[in-house]
């Protein structure tokens, strides 16, 4: 058995008193201590004083009485002054006169009171002294003793030095007083110190005897009340205790006897609820089971999967059928991550990411949910996921995932938007056919240069195929290629073959379809209205020179401007109402101008990056018009001309200016000269270069611009850019022709050719 608590009350007690006990005693004896050697400190500079000034006053008056006598040469009185002095003062040890040679001319100790010539050096006494003026105080050691030496110079009326005298005092009275109030300190300490300790001794016993009466008073009662929840825990309901000492234990008590009788009755009413309660666990049994089976009923017939995730990411076992049969079946605890990834590693990875985020709660829950992967695939199938949180109250306490096959939904999405697009395309071929068979053949050369092109010339056509596509209403083509072009952004090398497989086949399928539907004779086909025919047989009737004639059917191969432009417009329409411009307003200025379809295909082709440049960078929308006071739509301006021997096409905008501000902090990022109006525009058409802070599937490459350069050159023109803030921009594109003529591919529709003199 242990110790016992009233002795460890009373070993503590006395411990206490011991420690305070102690303590007392070193704190005053401490202190004790210090004042002894405050007082010794002080009684000693009293007697240093004293003796400083008994030396000094004697060394002063014999100095001022010697100075006749050693005037005199009164060397005998010199001396027996000297000798006098130190017989009648027992506390003198030496006195000695030197003159300025260092001559003794009186000197006297306590041992003896003459000596020889040369005794006096025996003393030690430093004769530099006598170069220093006034009184001089040292102590020293002297032969056999220490003593306070006290000198002072001797001279005449003049200042001029006749020798020096000294006087040495013995330090023996300073020591003896200074033993015997040591002595007194010890004995008042030794005094104090036992004192103490009897008191001390005194106060341990009496608390010793007076803890263990306390002690009593308070382990009685404790040992009561731990006898009396042994007899309770024991089975003796009936258990009560007696306390009355007027203190916390009495109340203490008065609280056991309460929990006793409060359990005496719990005991009796869970004696009566144990009667009824198996009974009452049969019935929930039974209700449970029932419910279990038509929940197992409804998770073993549903199509949809539906599966909950602990916070810990185990997977609970009661889950959809249909899950084991889409995925596998899923033995003992795993966590979702592991059973999933055996299906889908990258769906399993995104997963373990998004809900990582939602535990850790940093961010809304909601936006975490939302940010959880959608898609999930295996095997062929597709599969769209959801996300409910679990709430216990108003803690997160796990997750609900619900899978639904759409497998044959997006199959037929993709189906029919399939179908919109050779659709969009026969549309397209009907409205403008020489239009657009010149944009399939310029596809089909862009499409064979891609696969083995460089990673620069590969965003070119990419970007080049995603705007004409859209262009033409191919929608699946133009998403191909934009997700082509979010691969390579994050790639140094060009893509691989099969990354472009898709975007080629489909590419495949819809020339496919336009082979079955144009025949073998198909591209044969010229297109002429009833006015061309109707002008040919007039002029043929009127016997036109054949020239003319000639002139009139080679213009017939001519495509008129009218027919890309409004290709163009369309698209500029459709755009700005995608991108909540609202509707715009279109002015078309072809002013006859015909051209080679084959020729310029890919010039109207790179033309579609200016106009989505203008439709997304230059117009603004309805609320930005408002506020800049600008009446009306936004309006873009489509024209073509033939001044001269050159060939002018512009596309205007009439909205915000280019931003010279955001081009050139972005140029100087990339390096690029920046100090003239004409580096700025060269900027603007440098590949890469944008002042979009987001890609979206319009603009933010920087690569559109930088190919309608590049087609530019390569059909030997040049581009000018005409910006003003808030009033909008013109690009002006200039191709120098060798002359203009039907036979020559250029063509104003006149006969004969009158240019129009300015483009607007």
């Amino acid at each position: 058995m242990g110790t016992s608590l009233r002795a460890k009350l009373v070993r503590t007690m006395i411990a206490t008193l011991i420690v305070v006990s102690t303590a007392t005693l070193l704190v005053v004896a401490g202190m004790n201590y210090f004042a002894a050697q405050k007082t010794l400190k002080t009684i000693e500079e009293h007697l240093r004083a004293g003796i400083e000034d008994k030396g000094s006053g004697l060394v002063t008056n014999q100095a001022l009485g010697l100075r006749d006598l050693v005037m005199d040469n009164a060397f005998g009185d010199v001396a027996r002054l000297v000798e006098r002095t130190v017989d009648k003062d027992e506390q003198l040890v030496y006195g000695l006169f030197l003159d300025e040679q260092q001559k003794p001319w009186g000197f006297a100790t306590r041992q003896r009171a003459t000596r020889g010539p040369d005794d006096w050096k025996r003393l030690n006494i430093d004769v530099r002294a006598e170069k220093k003026p006034g009184l001089q105080t040292i102590y020293r050691e002297a032969p056999g003793q220490n003593v306070f030496e006290f000198s002072m110079a001797v001279v005449d009326d003049k200042g001029t030095a006749l020798g020096r005298l000294y006087y040495g005092l013995s330090d023996a009275p300073l020591q003896k007083a200074l033993s015997e109030a040591h002595a007194d300190s010890r004995r008042a300490l030794l005094l104090t110190v036992g004192l103490l300790l009897l008191l001390g001794t005194v106060t341990i016993v009496m608390g010793a005897l007076r803890s263990q009466r306390s002690a009593a008073r308070i382990t009685r009662p404790v040992t009561d009340l731990t006898q009396a929840a042994n007899a309770l825990a024991s089975g003796q309901r009936d258990i009560r205790v007696d306390i009355a000492s007027g203190d916390e234990l009495e109340i203490l008590g008065g609280a056991f006897n309460h929990m006793a009788a409060e359990l005496k009755d719990s005991y009796e009413r869970l004696e009566h609820m144990n009667r009824t309660l198996e009974v009452k666990v049969q019935e929930r049994t039974r209700e449970l089971a029932n419910r279990n089976r038509d929940m197992r009923l409804v998770l073993d017939n549903v199509n949809q999967g539906f599966l909950t995730v602990s916070t810990s990411g185990v997977l609970a076992q009661e889950r959809s059928a249909i899950v084991d049969r889409w995925f596998g079946p899923c033995e003992g605890e795993s966590k979702f991550v592991d059973y999933i990834a055996k299906a889908d590693a990258m769906y399993a990875a995104s997963f373990d990411m998004g809900y990582e985020a939602v535990i850790d709660d940093i961010l809304p829950r909601e936006l975490c949910l939302e940010q959880m992967p959608a898609r999930l695939r295996h095997n062929g199938c597709e599969f769209r996921c959801s996300y409910t949180a679990i709430m216990k109250g108003d803690q997160f306490d796990g997750l609900l995932v619900v899978i639904n096959d759409v497998t044959a939904e997006l199959l037929h999405t993709r189906q029919e938007a399939e179908r919109r697009e050779i659709l969009s395309m026969f549309e397209a071929l009907t409205r403008d056919r020489t239009g657009f068979l010149s944009f399939v053949d310029e596809a089909d050369n862009l499409f064979k240069q891609v696969r083995g092109a460089d990673l620069p010339m590969q965003k070119r056509l990419l970007h080049t195929l995603k705007g004409n596509a859209a262009l033409m209403g191919f929608p699946i083509v133009s998403n191909l290629c934009h997700q082509a072009e979010d691969e390579l952004a994050d790639r140094w090398t060009p893509l691989p073959a099969e990354a472009l497989t898709p975007l080629e086949q489909r590419w495949a399928a819809l020339n496919e379809a336009l082979k079955n539907f144009l025949g073998e004779k198909g591209r044969d086909v010229l297109e002429l209205s009833t006015k061309e025919i109707e002008k040919l047989e007039q002029e043929i009737r009127t016997n036109a020179p054949t020239e003319h004639v000639l002139d009139r059917l080679a213009s017939w191969w001519l495509e008129e401007t009218d027919r890309p432009l409004k290709r163009l417009g369309r698209y500029a329409t459709a755009l700005a109402n995608q991108q909540g411009k609202g509707e715009i307003e279109v002015e078309i200025q072809p002013r006859g101008v015909r051209l080679t379809p084959k020729a310029w295909a890919g010039f109207w082709t790179d033309l579609v990056h200016v106009v989505r440049n203008a439709v997304d960078h230059g117009l603004e929308t309805s609320a930005e018009r408002e506020r800049a006071g600008k009446p009306g739509r936004p309006k873009l301006r489509f024209s073509t001309a033939v001044i001269g021997r050159r060939l002018v096409v512009e596309i205007e905008d009439y909205g915000r200016g280019i931003n010279w501000e955001g081009v050139k902090g972005v140029a100087v990022k990339m390096g690029l000269p920046v100090a003239t109006n004409d580096d700025l525009v060269r900027a603007i058409f440098v590949s890469g270069l944008t002042t979009k802070r987001e890609v979206s599937t319009v603009s933010g490459r920087g690569i559109g611009l930088s190919a309608v350069h590049q087609q530019v050159r390569d059909l030997g023109g040049h581009i000018a850019v005409i910006t003003s803030p808030g009033q909008g921009t013109c690009f002006r594109f200039v191709f120098p022709l060798p002359d203009v003529g039907p036979r020559f591919g250029v063509h104003t529709g006149e006969f004969p050719s009158q240019p129009d003199d300015s483009p607007s």
